[in-house]
């Protein structure tokens, strides 16, 4: 909880563990020295095949090497079962913003603001997906919900399976989220998505570099737009949800009454507890 990192490697924070919550902290500015290698690299990653129940909620992630520097290099990636993906602010990473792949099943990634991520060529906003170790994972009963998918120049959304083989199933929710500016749009392998806003989300002041205002504009077709099922109680700065008719979708609960500096600032400050 609230550590800021940078630096040289190919991982900021790195977790083995089961049952582990990575909180409120700021990853940045990581240059993956050694190339683009199958090292792979990530802002923030539960690397465990085996593990299960890593949360990774409220966090700041960006400049995790050079955007379409590499495609084995993430933001926040993610390899085994449940975990919840929360209230994040991704950008500026060289692959995709949010990851998926190995052994994940039951995942919520709900609420998280992923823009600017990846170029033309490779990665995007956020894939989710089973593959390589350990092998026979089928990504089943995971949510989609309420993620701001932004200006990130080849993918928005993307379910991705290797050629020849099936690993969604079919209880798999894409759901109440904003995508716009984009590459290319939603695509799935099985089902649809439903209530999806393609507006422009009208932050209060957007600079592809971090240094903009994520927060919703009062005008911004996001707000409201959200569903309340996965959803979680709290933003990213602790604004409690829902704070008018419904749930908005992003980071952040549309809150006039708040005045938080932008997100390069400092890290948000610690969230209470989530519901289970």
């Amino acid at each position: 909880i609230g550590f800021d990192v940078s630096g040289s490697g190919r991982l900021g924070i790195l977790n083995w563990a089961s049952y582990t919550s990575i909180a409120n902290n700021k990853v940045h500015h990581m240059k993956v020295s050694g190339g683009c290698t199958g090292s792979g690299g990530a802002g923030i990653m539960n690397a465990n095949y085996s593990g299960s129940d890593g949360d990774i909620i409220g966090n700041v992630v960006h400049d995790i090497g050079v955007p379409g520097g590499c495609n084995q290099v993430q933001g926040i990636y993610h390899t085994n079962l449940r975990g919840k993906i929360m209230n994040n602010v991704v950008y500026r990473v060289s692959a995709y913003g949010v990851h998926l792949w190995h052994a994940p099943n039951n995942v919520i990634i709900a609420n998280n603001t992923v823009f600017a991520n990846g170029s033309t060529s490779m990665g995007g906003g956020i894939l989710i997906g089973a593959g390589d170790s350990p092998g026979g994972i089928v990504l089943d009963n995971t949510r989609v919900v309420n993620n701001l998918v932004y200006k990130n120049p080849r993918a928005s959304i993307v379910e991705y399976c290797y050629s020849g083989y099936s690993c969604i199933g079919k209880n798999v929710t894409i759901a109440n989220n904003l995508v716009s500016g984009n590459g290319s749009g939603i695509s799935l392998k099985t089902g649809t998505h439903t209530g999806t806003v393609t507006s422009d989300p009208q932050f209060v002041s957007y600079n592809p570099t971090g240094t903009g205002d994520y927060r919703l504009k009062s005008t911004s077709p996001a707000i409201n737009k959200g569903t309340s099922s996965y959803a979680p109680a709290f933003d990213i700065d602790n604004v409690a949800r829902p704070k008018g008719g419904a749930f908005d979708i992003g980071a952040y609960e549309n809150d006039t009454t708040t005045t938080t500096a932008p997100i390069t600032e400092s890290p948000p400050a610690p969230s209470p507890a989530y519901p289970a």
